[in-house]
């Protein structure tokens, strides 16, 4: 019975594909990559890419996902954009390039700590990033435990 819980887990993280084989075949890695830069994804995404579209046996270019995430953090990093981030409890990933970082973060933390006062059962075990996976306002946070930024 201890086991289960892990168990459920480990299945559930094996079906985190991003992207089905039509996907693969249909989508250009510059649109790919662009989208999840203007969404503020990690280099964890594209490495979810390669390992999804591995198992059809399609290669993902690495350096167009590149360019076109470099494209897409032009629009994720502002600072309107880090408002509106912070004001709906996202974590940010640490992406954005030295030059657009600043201005995000000015207005990114004070709208993070707003939201926390909010809504603080989100952050504290139990709430909906205590112990899961996939959970938090964008479902994008992968397995954690406690509060952590």
């Amino acid at each position: 019975m201890r086991l289960m819980p892990f168990l459920l887990l480990a299945s559930l993280l094996a079906g985190c594909a991003t992207l089905d084989e039509n996907s693969c075949r249909t989508r250009d890695a510059t649109s790919l990559g662009r989208d999840d830069g203007h969404q503020g994804y990690g280099l964890w995404r594209l490495d979810k890419h390669i390992e999804a579209c591995g198992r059809h046996g399609i290669t993902l270019d690495r350096q167009a996902y590149l360019a076109g995430r470099a494209e897409g953090l032009q629009s994720y990093c502002t600072p309107e954009n880090g408002q509106r981030v912070g004001e709906r409890g996202e974590r940010y990933e640490g992406v954005c390039p030295a030059n657009l970082e600043p201005g995000f973060l000015r207005r990114y933390w004070p709208a993070y700590w707003e939201y926390r006062q909010d809504y603080p059962e989100d952050f504290w075990p139990g709430g909906r990033m205590g112990v899961g996976v996939g959970e938090g306002p964008r479902g994008r946070f992968g397995f954690g435990l406690g509060i952590g930024f």
